[in-house]
C-alpha cells in the first residue's frame, strides 16, 4: 500500500465523488436505467443514507488527500432496507424519481426489477450467517493496480471484525479476474455461481474475525 494511501469513514462532501467513480466504472449497468448521461442525484441520495445509517462501514481511499476509490459495506442488507422504508427514504426518493430529478429511463425500469427479482431469488441459495455484505466497490482509472481495492476491503473487515459479524458477502462477475484475485487476497472464498437477468456471478464469502487474526 502506497505511504500516501489513507483509509477512513467517507466524508459527507467526498459522496458525490464517489459516485462520479462509480458513474465511470460501472457505465455500461448505468446506462440501461441512466441512458448515455446519467444524472448523480439517485445515487447520492442513497449512498448519503447509507452513510448516515452506518459511517464505518462506508470507507474512502485518499491518496495525498484526494478520494480514489470507495467502497459501501453494510452489517445487515434487510435492516439497511427496512430503516430506508421506516425513516420515509423510500418514498422521497420515489417522488423525486417521479418528478424527473433522476433522470430515469423509464421504459428500462420494469426489466430491471425482473432482474432483481430473479438475482434476489438465486441469491437464497447461498446461506450465510446473517447477512452482511459488500455491496460496492470501485476505484478511480488513476489509482488501480496499486492496491487500492484491497487496502479498502480489508479496513471493511477489520470494523466487522470489532463488531463481531461473524461472516461478509459480495458477488463479482466471474470474468472479473483482477478483482477476484483482490478478494482472495484478503480473505474471501468462492461459494458458487447465480444468474441474473444479464450475467452470472460469482458469490464469496469471508469470515472476518479469521482475516483479522491471520495480519
Amino acid at each position: 500500500m502506497p505511504d500516501s494511501l489513507t483509509i477512513g469513514p467517507i466524508t459527507p462532501t467526498e459522496v458525490e465523488p464517489a459516485v462520479r467513480i462509480f458513474l465511470d466504472a460501472f457505465r455500461d449497468g448505468v446506462r440501461r436505467v441512466y441512458g448515455d448521461h446519467p444524472k448523480p442525484d439517485a445515487m447520492i441520495d442513497v449512498w448519503s443514507f447509507a452513510r448516515e445509517v452506518e459511517p464505518e462501514a462506508f470507507l474512502a481511499a485518499r491518496l495525498n488527500s484526494t478520494l480514489v476509490g470507495y467502497v459501501l459495506f453494510t452489517s445487515s442488507v434487510s435492516k439497511l432496507e427496512r430503516h430506508a422504508i421506516l425513516s420515509g427514504n423510500v418514498l422521497r426518493w420515489t417522488l423525486r424519481a417521479l418528478s424527473g430529478r433522476y433522470g430515469i429511463r423509464w421504459r428500462n425500469v420494469a426489466s430491471q426489477l425482473w432482474n432483481k427479482v430473479l438475482f434476489m431469488g438465486n441469491s437464497r441459495n447461498f446461506r450465510t450467517r446473517g447477512d452482511a455484505q459488500l455491496l460496492n466497490i470501485a476505484v478511480a482509472p488513476e489509482a488501480r493496480g496499486r492496491g487500492v481495492a484491497k487496502a479498502l476491503v480489508r479496513a471493511g473487515l477489520r470494523y466487522f471484525a470489532k463488531r463481531g459479524v461473524p461472516e461478509v458477502r459480495l458477488e463479482v462477475e466471474p470474468n472479473n479476474a483482477p478483482a477476484i484475485d483482490a478478494y482472495r487476497d484478503v480473505g474471501f472464498v468462492e461459494r458458487g455461481r447465480m444468474r441474473n437477468a444479464y450475467s452470472e456471478w460469482l458469490v464469496m464469502t469471508a469470515q472476518p474475525q479469521k482475516v483479522a487474526a491471520s495480519e
